[in-house]
């Protein structure tokens, strides 16, 4: 199964410390026997920088729309996590979402219909600790 792992990566403070969490999360994912796609390993704004905009649209709604499930994070806000979850939801993929309890989050992505489970956490530990059991049901579930 595929997972396509989301947050924000462009203009963003502690940008290295959330591309490491997004890395944990997928080698989470790897652990329970499933297929992370992390997209700044393929399109970071920095590392790749000259891969045009079109191209990098073209990969990453792609790689939405062939997850079995997509986990974003949500506790910064981005225009192309916000695309992600639309895409997800028009493309029925399974929302699992992420963010810092103390943080203000949009209640237009906590609502989307795609989310099947929130994990609200207080350190990145703490979300991975959460979001291990919520994969090991969702990988039940389509067993």
């Amino acid at each position: 199964m595929k997972v396509y792992i989301s947050g924000a990566l462009t203009g963003i403070p502690h940008v290295e410390e959330l591309k490491k969490f997004y890395e944990e999360i997928a080698a989470l994912c790897g652990l329970l026997g499933l297929e992370p796609y992390v997209p700044h390993l393929n399109s970071d704004p920095q590392a790749h920088a000259s891969i045009s905009p079109e191209e990098v649209y073209k990969m990453d709604s792609h790689q939405v729309k062939i997850a079995d499930l997509v986990i974003a994070y949500i506790g910064m806000p981005s225009l192309g996590v916000g695309q992600e979850l639309e895409i997800s939801n028009y493309e029925d993929v399974p929302l699992i979402i992420l963010y810092e309890g103390d943080k203000p989050v949009s209640r237009m992505a906590k609502g989307n219909p795609a989310v099947i489970k929130q994990v609200v956490f207080s350190s990145y530990e703490d979300a991975l600790e959460q979001l291990r059991p919520a994969l090991e049901e969702f990988v039940t579930s389509r067993a």
